[in-house]
C-alpha cells in the first residue's frame, strides 16, 4: 500500500501530490497508514477524501477488492457533482428572485429620486418615514435571506 501511495505522490501534480508525499513521509517515520491518511483528511478537509480514506481503512481491516471500492467511490463522487450542478441550475430562479426582492425597491426609489427629487423628499425628512424606511429595509433583508435559504439545497 505504501508503494502505491508513493507512486501516486510522484505522479500526481501539486497540491495533492505533496499531500500524498506527506503521507509517505509520516509512514516512513513510523506512523500507521490509516493514521497518516486520517491526518491528511484533517489537513485537507474534504468530504470526498474522507469517504475515500474511510473506505481504504475498512478495506484494509476487512479485506475485499480495493479497485472495485475505489471505482464505486469515484462513481459516487461524480454523481454528487452532477446532482449538485442540476440542483444549482434548478434553484437559479429562486436565487435570482431573492436578489430581485432585495434590490428592485432600492433601484425604483433611486430612479424616482433621480426623476423627481421633490416627490421623495418628504420620505427623508419626517421621523416616522425614516423609521418606516428602516423597517422596510429590515423586512427586505429578511425576505432576501429567507429566499436564499429556501433555494440553498445541500447535496
Amino acid at each position: 500500500m505504501t508503494r502505491s501511495i508513493e507512486l501516486v505522490s510522484r505522479e500526481t501534480p501539486a497540491p495533492m501530490g505533496e499531500e500524498m508525499l506527506g503521507v509517505v513521509r509520516e509512514v516512513n517515520l513510523g506512523l500507521g497508514m490509516e493514521e497518516a491518511l486520517h491526518n491528511m483528511v484533517r489537513r485537507i478537509k474534504s468530504e470526498d477524501l474522507d469517504l475515500m480514506v474511510t473506505a481504504i481503512s475498512i478495506q484494509q481491516s476487512v479485506g475485499g477488492n480495493l479497485a472495485e471500492i475505489l471505482d464505486t467511490i469515484a462513481f459516487t463522487i461524480r454523481e454528487r457533482v452532477r446532482i449538485k450542478g442540476e440542483v444549482n441550475t434548478l434553484t437559479a430562479q429562486g436565487r435570482y428572485s431573492g436578489y430581485l426582492v432585495a434590490f428592485l425597491p432600492i433601484a425604483i426609489a433611486g430612479m424616482i429620486n433621480m426623476i423627481s427629487p421633490a416627490f421623495m423628499q418628504p420620505l427623508f425628512t419626517k421621523t416616522i418615514d425614516q423609521i418606516l424606511l428602516v423597517v422596510g429595509g429590515i423586512m427586505m433583508a429578511i425576505g432576501s435571506f429567507a429566499i436564499r435559504k429556501i433555494a440553498d439545497i445541500k447535496v
